[in-house]
């Protein structure tokens, strides 16, 4: 009886681990050269401060929307995005701390003062996947 239990708990566990395709479309890629840094973070982690869940990088040959998947278990999410246009594999800043280099999060959140928390660019991916769109700010 207990080896159904457990095959059952198996089962029902490969179910739920079951990958959804989650697709970000970015907008207002207007130049040509450097790289694409996407990262989508889970709950939990300091959102744009550490290593994300999940990233791809995408060289970019010439402007125009660009379209990036995940293969990831349902969940909610948040994406952070920014154009490494010099590859130096980090996002330049002024003087005082904004960001030099095209980026853009989730929800389109607009930071005003500072950069957002989790919260503010969380969305829910469903087992049936989704599209998000984030344009990208100069």
């Amino acid at each position: 009886m207990s080896s159904i239990l457990v095959v059952l708990w198996m089962l029902m566990a490969s179910v739920e681990m079951a990958p959804a395709q989650l697709s970000v479309e970015i907008t207002k890629l207007t130049q040509s050269g450097g790289t694409l840094r996407v990262a989508l973070y889970k709950p939990g982690a300091k959102f744009g401060k550490t290593t994300p869940d999940f990233y791809k990088n995408i060289a970019i040959n010439q402007p125009g929307n660009q379209v990036v998947s995940f293969e990831v278990p349902p969940g909610t999410y948040a994406v952070a995005v920014y154009h490494d246009l010099n590859d130096n594999n980090k996002m330049d800043r002024n003087l005082i701390g904004y960001p030099k280099e095209p980026f853009g999060f989730s929800n389109n959140y607009r930071p005003t003062v500072a950069a957002p928390d989790f919260e503010d660019c969380a969305f829910q991916l469903t087992e049936k996947g989704a599209t998000i769109s984030i344009s990208l700010i100069d």
